[in-house]
């Protein structure tokens, strides 16, 4: 049987296993995050391999910060409604968030259900969503993640 789900109808992340128990698998629905963690824009890791980290989070409103990463980054919308934009820095910038980027704005793009964006290496971002929206982000290990694996995880059977 397939199930779908949303923010407003999801249940709590679940394994079908034959012959082992869930507590020994690392796993958790993203619905579920979106739906109640505290804060909008929050990058929750779901899944890490090696250097490579899937996050996901909820937009809601707009993001304060400008995003700056020295390498690609890939977005695609699951639930909702996105815009982002993108601006050129007129000098190289530290990785991470910015209150604010001088340079050349690039234009935006909205996404809806299902959309993928690229997020350019060396381009900086800022997105806002009207509405409560879901995201992944497929991006490198670094310092403004959360990592709350104790939270989002399966504990007790």
């Amino acid at each position: 049987m397939v199930q779908t789900g949303s923010m407003q109808k999801y249940t709590k992340g679940n394994l079908l296993l034959i012959n082992d128990k869930p507590l020994n698998y690392a796993m958790s629905n993203i619905y579920e995050i979106g739906a109640t963690w505290p804060k909008a824009f929050d990058r929750v890791v779901i899944g890490k391999n090696g250097p490579y980290v899937l996050a996901c989070f909820r937009g809601e409103g707009e993001d304060k910060n400008w995003w700056y990463m020295p390498h690609d980054e890939y977005v695609v919308l699951v639930e909702g409604e996105m815009t982002i934009e993108y601006k050129e820095p007129r000098e190289e910038i530290a990785p991470g968030p910015h209150k604010a980027v001088t340079g050349t704005d690039m234009g935006s793009m909205v996404l809806r259900d299902g959309s993928l964006a690229s997020l350019p290496a060396k381009i900086a971002y800022r997105m806002r969503a009207p509405k409560k929206s879901l995201a992944l982000l497929q991006t490198k290990h670094n310092e403004w993640l959360t990592y709350a694996w104790k939270d989002i995880c399966l504990t007790e059977e």
